[in-house]
């Protein structure tokens, strides 16, 4: 077994993630370097700057920690979870590979096939003469992308790619874990179950579809409340093997895990991002369908979007997908769910999802003006983008947007699909997971080289 990681590395693990918090497991490459060097007893390397930083932070954190001690003994007094659940736990995080996360999709086990289309057809890239976006803007943000540690950078624009870049080791049919993207195709799977009669509508309580609710506040919630991370469920702090937060990234039992998370929010008006709702919000879903999660969306998505093969990461085989994250897909693939939301839910001549649906989800919720249904708003301007109390992560945005219409997909810390409607554009940028990502930076500097037509 793995040599037991030390306080300070466990404290400034668990604050790392807890400050980028419900993006999920992200900033692990960061925070391994507290670790003592291999073979080496003691303490971390003191005269490492990234050791001492962790190490600060940890110090820094300690308090907080502390501060919900009650929670923790609470949790200890609890038949759940089992021993065999939290050396699970322990197992996973001492292999879990922090530097390649994003790319190293084959460590996140068990898996479940999303089948896509029968013959998917890769996108055209459009010849160089054809292309819309002026050489440098594209030099300016395929810079800026190698600069983030790019793994992959596509945009869409006008029927075609006008870029489409793969850095050494991946390629067109690489696929990657962008953790927080899948919530928004949840709220896609969650329209098409809407339009085929699955589900009656958002302001249905979720008791209707998870029975286990029947009788409470949760259960009463409904689904609208869920979709914009305004139920009033709180992200748990972090803490051991056996805490509520590292049993939901890493444990075997979702549904018995997001049982046990605080509801410590207003319910309706206060936004808290925490990726409990989302998971109710899949749990709902199977239910209504009489489906596995994987076979619905396969079905009502990724198949009429002609996706290619995805995968699913799940607690345990047979078990519950991780709604909140880890859909394992190709770049493409995301150019794919950014069009049918530019496309307002239509491919082709089929409506995959109601246009009605698509408006609901890009409009601004009432507790955030900033957040949708699962999916983020570019306006109005937040400097510093929040996720809610309990959540310390905030994302810059230097400059306003350059279109007051962007939405985009926010995952794992710089993962992000952005949809621009007026500029007919979808861009993908998966890479590294970036502690400086500015969320402006990118589609502004593509935005600044568009005709200065509108038409063309």
């Amino acid at each position: 077994m793995p040599r037991p990681r030390s306080p300070v590395v466990r404290l400034g693990l668990a604050l790392a993630t807890h400050r980028i918090g419900a993006q999920g497991m992200i900033e692990r490459a960061t925070v391994v370097r507290t670790a003592s060097p291999a073979g080496k007893r003691g303490g971390a390397d003191t005269g490492n700057p990234g050791v001492r930083r962790g190490a600060t932070l940890a110090a820094r954190a300690l308090a907080g920690l502390l501060a919900v001690s009650t929670s923790a003994i609470a949790v200890a007094q609890d038949s759940w979870p089992s021993p065999a659940q939290v050396k699970l736990v322990h197992d996973r995080l001492a292999t879990f590979p922090a530097s390649r996360l994003v790319a190293a999709v084959d460590w996140y086990q068990p898996q479940e096939a999303v089948k896509g289309a029968r013959h998917p057809r890769p996108m055209v890239l459009k010849p160089t003469a054809s292309r819309t976006l002026a050489p440098t803007a594209v030099a300016a943000a395929t810079a800026y992308a190698e600069a983030q540690k790019s793994y992959a950078l596509l945009v869409w624009r006008k029927g075609a790619l006008e870029i489409e870049t793969y850095w050494p080791g991946f390629d067109r049919s690489s696929r990657y874990e962008t953790a927080s993207m899948h919530k928004t195709v949840v709220a896609l799977a969650i329209g098409a179950a809407v339009a085929a009669g699955k589900i009656h509508g958002v302001d249905d309580p979720i008791e209707r579809y998870i029975p286990e609710l029947v009788g409470t506040r949760r259960g009463a919630m409904p689904l609208r409340g869920y979709l914009e991370m305004a139920s009033g469920i709180e992200t748990p702090r972090p803490g051991g093997d056996a805490s509520v937060y590292w049993q939901y990234y890493l444990g075997d039992d979702l549904n018995a895990d997001v049982a046990r998370w605080p509801d410590t929010c207003a319910p309706r008006t206060e936004f808290c991002y925490a990726n409990a709702n989302t998971h109710y919000l899949g749990w709902a879903l199977s239910n209504a369908t009489g489906m596995r999660y994987a076979d619905w969306l396969s079905r009502a998505i990724w198949q009429p979007i002609g996706a290619s093969d995805a995968r699913l990461w799940l607690d345990k085989v047979g078990g519950s997908p991780r709604h909140s994250c880890c859909l394992i897909a190709t770049a493409q693939d995301w150019i794919r769910i950014g069009r049918l939301i530019l496309d307002q839910g239509k491919v082709g001549n089929r409506q995959v999802v109601p246009a009605t649906w698509i408006a609901s989800m890009t409009a601004p919720s009432p507790a955030n003006p900033n957040y949708g249904w699962q999916v983020w708003r570019g306006s109005p301007h937040a400097p510093a983008r929040t996720y809610g109390k309990s959540i310390k992560a905030q994302v810059p945005a230097a400059d306003p947007f350059a279109r007051d219409d962007v939405v985009f997909l926010d995952g794992s810390a710089g993962q992000r699909v952005y949809v621009i409607p007026s500029a007919d554009m979808v861009i993908v940028r998966i890479g590294t997971p970036s502690t400086d990502w500015d969320d402006s930076r990118l589609p502004n500097l593509l935005l600044a080289g568009l005709p200065i037509d509108p038409a063309k």
